[in-house]
């Protein structure tokens, strides 16, 4: 015996069996494959200024970083000097290039990964490069580059964006 979609609709437990189906539609259709340029457009833009100023981490002091150590430059390719250090009770990382170009092209994709923002290259995955904060902490979630910098912030980037804005003035 078969009822109608009419007959269907008109008993309680019908209605209730239609309702099941569409849920378990929807959650079939919203739990499929992901692209991954959604994922990337969910993040929030790197933000990157002051294309032709050259700045040193002493200038980042002056804005109210706190320098606590320099670290080996040894593990990042393209890096002048890195120190870390403290603003308004986050880390801060601050890595020195000779230009923002450099910093863009050498030290962004290293950035991307210790703020979580992009997965491992097979370089890295095999261990041609190695984390420069082994004994300090490592856990960045936002970065900006300012001029020749690269500040990894703790946190959101905001937290840090009053010493990114004070930078150069």
């Amino acid at each position: 015996m078969y009822l109608s979609i009419n007959q269907l609709l008109v008993r309680p437990s019908g209605q209730i069996f239609i309702f099941i189906v569409l849920i378990i539609a929807l959650i079939g259709i919203s739990c499929g494959e992901s692209d991954d340029s959604v994922v990337e457009s969910d993040l929030d833009p790197v933000q990157i200024t002051l294309p032709d100023s050259v700045f040193t981490a002493d200038d980042v002091a002056a804005v109210g970083w706190k320098k606590s150590k320099e670290l080996s430059p040894e593990t990042l390719p393209g890096v002048t000097s890195v120190w870390y250090g403290f603003y308004q009770q986050r880390d801060v990382e601050v890595r020195v290039y000779e230009s923002q170009e450099e910093a863009i092209s050498v030290g962004q994709e290293l950035a991307d990964l210790h703020s979580g923002r992009r997965k491992p290259s097979s370089m890295i995955d095999s261990g041609a490069i190695t984390n420069a904060q082994t004994n300090t902490r490592t856990s960045y979630l936002s970065y900006a580059i300012v001029g020749n910098l690269i500040l990894l912030c703790e946190i959101k980037i905001e937290d840090c964006q009053p010493l990114l804005d004070g930078i150069g003035q």
